[in-house]
């Protein structure tokens, strides 16, 4: 399992971002909402087969704050789509959902634009509390992705022979990635205590003064 997490690590935003492509390839046949949905998921999926790419070749030469704008972007541009593909899919089958279909739908809605914000906000400002806030929504988005596999767009569960294993795995990937990022914000230390580890580091290797000598 570590070697498949070692593996992913690096490459997860190009495996991520040819599965979205493929999946949503075919949706560039169709007409209305989901021809809008197929062209924006090609050209998101370009955008991060290109940024994983190039995270890839350069490697550990991306400064902490490039990362950090990749990430917010990465995170905010996906969870933005899905806000907007529940809500697309929402105004086409208002008709026929039922009470399941609506409360997973409006918690899926929610959960995006609050993962988009909370995140930005816990990326620039590093504060813990805002950290906190990320995580619960991540882990609410992420609820609400795997409902949507679970129950179709009227509220009734799914047998297991229809899940659709595809959309599962673009939507793990997803939240390795969202979490790894979150990860390795709580990971990276405060200004506050890297200014103190570097006043103490200095005072211990500041030499000691010599005692002064004492008149005979």
């Amino acid at each position: 399992m570590k070697k498949v997490t070692d593996f992913l690590k690096p490459n997860i935003l190009i495996v991520f971002g040819a599965l979205l492509f493929l999946y949503y390839l075919n949706w560039l046949q169709y007409q209305n909402a989901a021809l809008a949905l197929g062209i924006i998921a090609v050209v998101l999926s370009a955008y991060y087969l290109a940024i994983g790419i190039l995270g890839v070749i350069i490697g550990d030469k991306f400064s902490a704050s490039t990362k950090k704008i990749f990430d917010i972007i990465s995170v905010s541009l996906f969870a933005a789509f899905m806000f907007t593909y529940f809500l697309l899919m929402t105004i086409n089958r208002a008709q026929n959902m039922g009470p399941t279909a609506w409360t997973i739908n409006i918690l899926s809605m929610i959960a995006s634009l609050a993962l988009v914000v909370v995140y930005i906000l816990a990326k620039i400002s590093g504060r813990d509390i805002m950290l906190r806030f990320s995580y619960l929504f991540a882990a609410i988005f992420a609820l609400a992705l795997l409902l949507n596999i679970l129950f179709d767009g009227n509220g009734n569960a799914v047998v297991l022979g229809n899940i659709n294993i595809l959309l599962v795995a673009i939507y793990v990937l997803f939240t390795f990635y969202l979490f790894d990022s979150l990860a390795r914000n709580d990971a990276s230390p405060a200004p506050k205590q890297v200014e103190e580890k570097s006043e103490e580091k200095k005072e211990e290797s500041a030499p000691e003064e010599a005692p002064a000598e004492e008149n005979n």
